[in-house]
């Protein structure tokens, strides 16, 4: 876990980032951001990517549930 003054971040985000640890973001010597890595294949990254791919095709999340939804009545009746 890495603690990092806000401007620092601001001005090194990427390298951060691309470090994959944990990283508290400080202002003012309080913690004001915790950034997690998400780790890869889990449900959460699936459920992300899927977000992901429904945002660039413009799908709303609206137009997701009533897919799932029919999805659903079809598999479970």
């Amino acid at each position: 876990m890495k603690f990092v003054g806000v401007r620092e971040f601001k001005q090194d985000a990427v390298k951060y980032l691309n470090e994959g640890d944990e990283i508290v973001v400080m202002k003012r010597k309080k913690p004001i951001a915790r950034l997690v890595p998400i780790p890869e294949k889990t449900a959460e990254m699936l459920v992300l990517e899927i977000g992901r791919i429904f945002n660039e095709a413009g799908i709303t999340e609206k137009e997701a549930l009533k897919a799932l939804d029919l999805a659903r009545k079809e598999i479970y009746g």
